[in-house]
């Protein structure tokens, strides 16, 4: 019996202030230790958990952004930006700390009903 599952996990909010991000971060790490198909969607201002040059100290939390590399040594490489979240905040991939695959809607929608759980941050 296969017990691997695909999870998606969705990062909706800001990474400062707050522990979305790291928990989010901390749950993928966990799911991808277990050799589970773990995917990253990055939506809404979850987009700008992956800029480079982050500087949380005037929040008094810890720069999430500095796990976003641990991801490729847990074979965590299917990470996704919605295209119309980056957009609408005049990023480009070049704003990124890690390289991610930009989608549209229908590639979301699609994503979304190929995943067995989907966890929402």
């Amino acid at each position: 019996m296969n017990s691997t599952k695909s999870f998606l996990f969705i990062n909706r909010h800001a990474p400062y202030p707050g522990t979305f991000a790291k928990e989010s971060m901390d749950v993928t790490l966990i799911a991808a230790a277990f050799n589970q198909n773990v995917s990253l969607l990055f939506m809404d201002d979850g987009v700008y958990q992956l800029l480079k040059g982050q500087e949380p100290s005037e929040t008094g939390q810890k720069n999430t952004s500095l796990t976003l590399p641990m991801l490729a040594m847990y074979d965590v490489s299917n990470i996704y930006v919605e295209q119309a979240s980056m957009h609408a905040r005049n990023l480009t991939g070049d704003d990124f700390l890690i390289p991610v695959k930009v989608i549209d809607a229908d590639q979301v929608r699609a994503l979304l009903d190929q995943q067995d759980l989907l966890l929402n941050f």
